[in-house]
């Protein structure tokens, strides 16, 4: 007898099967998209805000914190940001005055308290420049 002709009796037809496949992949590539747009967004609004950030701000904010107590701290401080700051012709003029009135207590170990005409002069290039900006 030939195997070939023998009725095979136990096998069952194929049943459908559901394929899902196709919505599940629509749905992972919305998910994807939405991820994709959100990290976007998330980093178009920090590149934006990075760039609104302006260090002369944050140079006058600490020209208006010095204390005018600590005379040597006070010239280091307005010599350095002073010099940052000073763009307009007026604040370069100021600037040119105070240098050699703080050059005086600076480079010292101890120096004098800060006299009246530098605090005066200190402070109206602060608001010039706060002006300014």
């Amino acid at each position: 007898m030939n195997p070939a002709d023998i009725p095979i009796r136990d096998i069952k037809p194929l049943l459908p099967i559901p394929d899902l496949s196709i919505y599940q992949f629509l749905a992972l590539s919305a998910i994807t998209f939405l991820v994709v747009v959100a990290l976007a967004i998330f980093g178009w609004r920090r590149w934006q805000e990075s760039r609104k950030k302006d260090p002369r701000i944050e140079w006058l904010r600490r020209l208006e914190k010095i204390d005018y107590d600590d005379a040597k701290k006070a010239a280091y401080i307005m010599t350095r940001y002073g010099r940052l700051l000073a763009k307009e012709k007026r604040q370069q003029e100021i600037m040119a005055q105070l240098l050699p009135r703080l050059e005086r207590f600076k480079y010292k170990k101890s120096v004098p308290a800060l006299d009246e005409e530098t605090k005066r002069f200190m402070k109206l290039f602060i608001e010039m420049t706060k002006d300014a900006l």
